[in-house]
């Protein structure tokens, strides 16, 4: 067995998500009042009671990250661990964290300052997403050069499951011809803004700024990058900024990690959607995910822990 540890993306948050964990296991109440001491705020509170604040792109970021981190110190109370890792968007800090590219506190504040100039940004620029189902990105791609005003494809999550992202009155344009085309379902996202495009721009000028004065390490394992696709390079400071105005290319590293041996990919994060598109990407291999106590004994008793 071979396996990969892949973080849920931004937008898969839920109310309460995190609850039993914390109730169940002293390690998690740890790094929920570690982060509380880091950030000034209960996290928990929103998490488990305010979805408002939860649904706030400056506070799901780091609610999200929290998550990460809990889960992570679970598995390795099990001694489940991996030398393989990769993110869906936000989710890549906590392939970052999982690579001890920075530890927790550096982490959070990171992954709170890109909250805030996105967040920011997008309320200066405003912008859309919708996601296409049941079309391919060569379809979509000749289509968005039709488009009058400007959009792209934010996200590659599989071979006919992509994401649109730019300006209002272009996605709608798009969404139409997509339909047209012969696409099964545009969905309209709730996004506070139209990450992964040129309209991030600001935020990445801001964020790129902000991570001067910050010391990050090299990846200790095995970890893929957004914006290539395939296995980090060099230059982590320019992989997180890049990755604010850049495609999400998914399926392309799922397929970089299947060519190399991985077998078992293992969700870490609210919900199971990462595990939903890999299935769609290769149904060969195995899917598991810890989000809660259910989906961890689950996982344990795959894992035959």
């Amino acid at each position: 067995m071979k396996i990969a540890f892949m973080f849920s993306g931004q937008g898969s948050q839920y109310l309460g998500m995190g609850q039993d964990l914390y109730e169940a296991y002293g390690i998690v109440r740890d790094v929920f009042d570690e982060a509380n001491k880091i950030l000034g705020y209960n996290i928990k509170n929103i998490m488990f009671s305010d979805e408002i604040k939860l649904n706030d792109t400056k506070y799901t970021q780091v609610a999200m990250f929290v998550f990460y981190q809990a889960i992570l110190e679970i598995l390795k109370e099990y001694n489940i661990n991996s030398n393989y890792s990769l993110g869906l968007s936000l989710g890549e800090y906590g392939a970052y964290l999982h690579n001890e590219v920075f530890d927790f506190s550096t982490g959070l504040k990171v992954v709170q300052c890109r909250g805030k100039f996105m967040n920011l940004t997008a309320s200066k620029n405003p912008g859309k997403m919708s996601a296409v189902l049941g079309l391919n990105s060569e379809i979509l791609e000749s289509l968005i050069s039709k488009v009058k005003g400007y959009a792209t494809i934010a996200n590659y999550n599989t071979y006919d499951q992509l994401v649109i992202s730019g300006k209002p009155e272009a996605i709608d344009q798009l969404s139409d011809l997509a339909k047209e085309a012969g696409a099964k379902r545009v969905i309209p996202l709730k996004t506070s803004g139209a990450f992964h495009s040129r309209l991030m721009d600001q935020a990445a000028i801001d964020f790129e700024n902000y991570l001067d004065s910050i010391n990050f390490q090299e990846p200790k394992k095995k970890l893929i990058v957004n914006v290539t696709g395939d296995y980090y390079r060099d230059n982590i400071k320019e992989m997180m900024v890049l990755q604010i105005t850049n495609s999400v290319l998914f399926y392309q590293s799922i397929e970089v990690l299947i060519k190399d041996g991985i077998n078992t990919f293992i969700e870490i994060g609210p919900k199971k959607t990462l595990c939903g598109l890999v299935k769609k990407i290769n149904r060969n291999v195995t899917v598991l995910n810890v989000e809660d106590l259910k989906s961890l004994q689950n996982a344990l008793t795959k894992l035959e822990v």
